[in-house]
C-alpha cells in the first residue's frame, strides 16, 4: 500500500535499523546519504555539487528543528489511538497526516531543488535516464518476476513480515487471517511500474523544458505533491481497492490483538517518538559528538 509505505518512510524512515542509537546515527548522517543518492542519479559536478551540499545541510537543519517534533507528536497521537483500539478514521487520520507532512517537506525543498536541477546538462539528463531505466529493471525483477501466484506469495510474505515487525510474534490464527486478507488485495505492480515510468518521463521532460529556477520551481512543486495527477483510471481504481483492503486487514488484526502484542507496538511507537524528540533538539556539534 503506497500510502502506508509513505507513512513508514516519512515517520519511521529508519525503523529497520536496530535500536534507537542506530536510528539517531542514521538520521544524523542522512545528509551524507541523500548527497550520495543525488550524485548517483544526477552525477553532480563541481559547483553543482557544492551548491547542493550547502542547500541540503540547511534543509536537514530545518527538517530537524521543524519537522521532527511534529513526527514525534504524530507518533505519540498514533500510540494513543492504538492503545484504545483502532477505528477506520484513525487510519485515515494517519494517512492524511502523512500526506500533510510530505507536502510540507516537498514545498520546503522545491526552491532549493529547482535551483540545482535547473543547472543540469544534457549529459546529466542522459545519466538520469539511464539510472531510471536501471531502477525500473530492478523493480520489475523484484516485483514482476515469476507467475502471478509467485508474485502474490512474495507480496503476502512481505505483509506478514511487516505485521510481525510491529506486533511481535503472531498466532497461527492471526497469520492465517493476515494471509487471507493479503491474498484478496489486487496486484498493482505492473500498473505501478507504468505509472512510475510515466512520472519519470514527465520529470525529465520538465527539467529539459524549464531551464531557470523561477520557471522550474512551481512545476517541480506540483510534480512532487500531486503524485496521483495523470495516473490511469485503472491504476487509481486498483490503488483505491488496495488501500481499502489494507485498512480492513489492519482493523481486523487490531481487533484480535493480545495485550502483549498491543504493548509491543505501543513500545515501538513510544521509542521512536522519543528518538525523534531527542534528535530534534540536537545541534550540529551534538550530532558530531554522537557520531
Amino acid at each position: 500500500m503506497r500510502q502506508l509505505c509513505k507513512f513508514l518512510v516519512l515517520l519511521l524512515a529508519l525503523i529497520g535499523l536496530a535500536g534507537c542509537s542506530g536510528t539517531r546515527l542514521a538520521y544524523n548522517n542522512a545528509d551524507s546519504v541523500v548527497h550520495w543518492m543525488a550524485d548517483d542519479y544526477f552525477a553532480l559536478e563541481g559547483a553543482q555539487e557544492a551548491d547542493f551540499k550547502a542547500r541540503l545541510a540547511r534543509f536537514h537543519d530545518w527538517h530537524r528543528s521543524e519537522e521532527l517534533p511534529r513526527y514525534s507528536a504524530l507518533l505519540a497521537s498514533a500510540g494513543d489511538k492504538l492503545a484504545q483500539g483502532l477505528a477506520q478514521q484513525d487510519l485515515l487520520w494517519a494517512l492524511d497526516s502523512v500526506q500533510a507532512r510530505y507536502r510540507r517537506m516537498a514545498e520546503q525543498a522545491a526552491p532549493d531543488l529547482a535551483a540545482v536541477l535547473a543547472t543540469l546538462t544534457p549529459a546529466q539528463f542522459e545519466h538520469l535516464e539511464r539510472k531510471f531505466a536501471k531502477s525500473n529493471a530492478e523493480y520489475a525483477k523484484k516485483h514482476l518476476s515469476g507467475t502471478e501466484a509467485e508474485q502474490r506469495a512474495r507480496r503476502d510474505k512481505r505483509n506478514l513480515e511487516l505485521m510481525r515487525e510491529w506486533f511481535g510474534e503472531l498466532s497461527d490464527a492471526q497469520e492465517a487471517q493476515i494471509r487471507g486478507s493479503s491474498a484478496r488485495l489486487p496486484l498493482v505492480y505492473a500498473l505501478r511500474l507504468q505509472n512510475r515510468q510515466r512520472r519519470q518521463h514527465e520529470f525529465v521532460a520538465m527539467l529539459k523544458a524549464y531551464r531557470s529556477p523561477a520557471e522550474l520551481e512551481p512545476r517541480l512543486r506540483r510534480w512532487l505533491t500531486d503524485w496521483e495527477e495523470g495516473a490511469s483510471p485503472e491504476y487509481q481504481r486498483l490503488s483505491d481497492m488496495h488501500r481499502q483492503g489494507y485498512v480492513q486487514m489492519l482493523l481486523a488484526l487490531d481487533r484480535g490483538l493480545a495485550p502483549p502484542q498491543r504493548a509491543y507496538a505501543l513500545a515501538r511507537l513510544s521509542e521512536y517518538a522519543e528518538t525523534f524528540a531527542v534528535l530534534s533538539g540536537q545541534n550540529k556539534l551534538a550530532r558530531l559528538d554522537s557520531d
